[in-house]
């Protein structure tokens, strides 16, 4: 089944409020647009602190998508659930999942930033435990079993809205099997995917495990000519990927690249790429586990008219071919 995503963050070098109105903007209607055309997914994150207009609250974001499309399935990945009140996210959650009838799908994950857990008064220490009580009560408010605790009104989605735990460890493993909740793996790790399995065939529940694929495990972008559009864009690219590397010293996720600093060293990791229609089709075709085709149309500020041009090559030249 073929999977086409636009991720969105919203960040860009300067994080002024003006330029982030405009890719807000920008972001809503490619996606109104690509609706009708294809697009079936877009995808959301969460960050503080960062001073770049970093999308702050993946759920509100995912209703700004949701309120202006009726198909879109909106993607957040991933909340960092230890910086939530497990009560006010299980409602915020509730109540785009009546809104949208089903199509937002939230995957919680700890996060790896202390300046993150400092801003919102968090005890970073204490993440797995924080995850934990988060998961717990937050199915328990859903479930209805406390109606005079602050619980909400009730959800679209029964049991409750899809709810997924994110990571890329054992441990995270071991968690979504605890709580018998799908694994969204950050990464291609088959690994881990092995386990979750076994755990789960312990336990008597079917697994659910979303992960990249073996061979498409980065961001895409589409143009006519990527040497060209490496000279002239790629300015934008190499922000995202210094900014977002120099969050941790381990690779945390798939698009973490630790220590990059150069345009070559972005290309040579093969987390960024720009392709051309014909060499994105013909990587499909070839692969026999591609994975979701994301692209991520306005990455590190990219123009917005260069945006248009991706999205564009996306749905009028790869998906009829692929389709």
């Amino acid at each position: 089944m073929l999977l086409p995503v636009l991720r969105f963050n919203f960040a860009s070098p300067q994080g002024k409020p003006r330029t982030q109105s405009e890719l807000i903007r920008a972001a809503l209607e490619l996606a109104q647009w690509g609706e009708s055309r294809g697009i079936t997914t877009v995808s959301v994150d969460e960050h503080h602190a960062t001073g770049q207009g970093w999308s702050c609250n993946p759920i509100m974001a995912a209703g700004m998508f949701l309120a202006r499309t009726s198909t879109l399935i909106a993607s957040v990945d991933c909340a960092l659930g230890p910086l939530w009140n497990p009560v006010r996210l299980a409602e915020d959650i509730a109540l785009v999942d009546n809104m949208s009838r089903g199509r937002l799908h939230t995957t919680v994950g700890l996060g790896y930033r202390t300046v993150e857990y400092d801003a919102l008064g968090a005890d970073f220490s204490r993440r797995g435990t924080l995850m934990d009580s988060l998961v717990e009560r937050m199915l328990s408010v859903w479930s209805g079993a406390d109606p005079d605790n602050g619980v909400c009104a009730g959800t679209w989605t029964r049991p409750h809205p899809p709810l997924y735990v994110g990571g890329g460890s054992r441990a995270t493993a071991r968690r979504a099997a605890r709580f018998r909740l799908p694994l969204s793996l950050a990464d291609h790790l088959p690994g881990v995917a092995a386990h979750y399995r076994e755990l789960c065939a312990e336990a008597g529940i079917a697994p659910l495990v979303i992960m990249p694929g073996p061979v498409n495990r980065g961001m895409i972008y589409l143009h006519e000519d990527p040497d060209q559009a490496w000279a002239q864009l790629g300015e934008h690219i190499l922000w995202e990927a210094i900014t977002y590397g120099g969050w941790s010293v381990d690779q945390r996720s798939l698009m973490h690249l630790p220590g990059v600093q150069t345009l070559e060293e972005v290309r040579a990791s093969g987390r960024y790429r720009f392709l051309t229609p014909d060499q994105l089709i013909a990587e499909v075709h070839d692969a026999t586990d591609y994975g979701p085709i994301v692209l991520h149309p306005l990455v590190g500020g990219m123009p917005v008219d260069e945006a248009w041009k991706s999205v564009q090559l996306l749905v009028d030249k790869v998906l009829p071919a692929l389709t």
